[in-house]
């Protein structure tokens, strides 16, 4: 994270907390929305830095103790521009839809711009909740990788029972064009397992 960061009231504009169509602004229903639900840590992008210093002051002119915010660094793309949809970024329901396992896309974006205190690099959900320490959050962008996303998904595969593997594949089979349906179960688990490397 960022540490202590302070800006001077006389760089902050006037506040907008409703549109002239009635809609909340960001900054508003972010603070609305985060009290309602009583958040009491905010991490996000440094790009929303300079929405901190708004938030807080809604926060108190609301009378509400606001939480405790942290800023990272953003995700990169391997040009190293801002991530976008020219580089592949999508939401995370399209990298399911194109074979990611969740729990290969979670233990990559946890190892983005985080390490560990060991060279490990697949982790259970459960071990990198344990392990996660935002003070080991990187200072600098991290770089989304395709590739080592790919590798790290194999890995993941690699390691699911053929039975489970099946049942995850089985809503890509049924979309295939053409494909038979009523095919026998344990031939197709058995296929699964026998294409798990690839």
């Amino acid at each position: 994270c960022k540490g202590p960061i302070s800006i001077g009231a006389e760089l902050l504009d006037d506040l907008v907390l409703v549109k002239s169509d009635g809609y909340p602004t960001y900054n508003f229903g972010v603070v609305v929305d985060d009290a309602g639900m009583q958040v009491t840590h905010v991490v996000r992008g440094e790009d929303h830095i300079s929405n901190t210093p708004k938030q807080i002051l809604i926060y108190r002119a609301l009378g509400l103790e606001p939480p405790r915010f942290g800023h990272i660094p953003m995700i990169l793309g391997p040009d190293r521009s801002k991530l976008s949809k020219r580089h592949g970024a999508t939401n995370v329901v399209d990298y399911e839809a194109q074979g990611f396992l969740p729990e290969a896309f979670f233990n990559f974006l946890t190892l983005l711009g985080w390490s560990p205190d060991t060279n490990q690099e697949l982790f259970t959900k459960e071990e990198l909740v344990r392990a996660f320490d935002l003070g080991q959050v990187v200072s600098h962008a991290a770089i989304f990788d395709i590739e080592k996303l790919k590798w790290m998904n194999l890995q993941y595969i690699k390691q699911l029972p053929a039975e489970e593997l099946f049942r995850r594949c089985a809503p890509f089979l049924k979309a295939l064009p053409g494909y038979p349906g009523g095919v026998d179960r344990p031939a197709l688990v058995e296929l699964a397992g026998l294409f798990r490397e690839r």
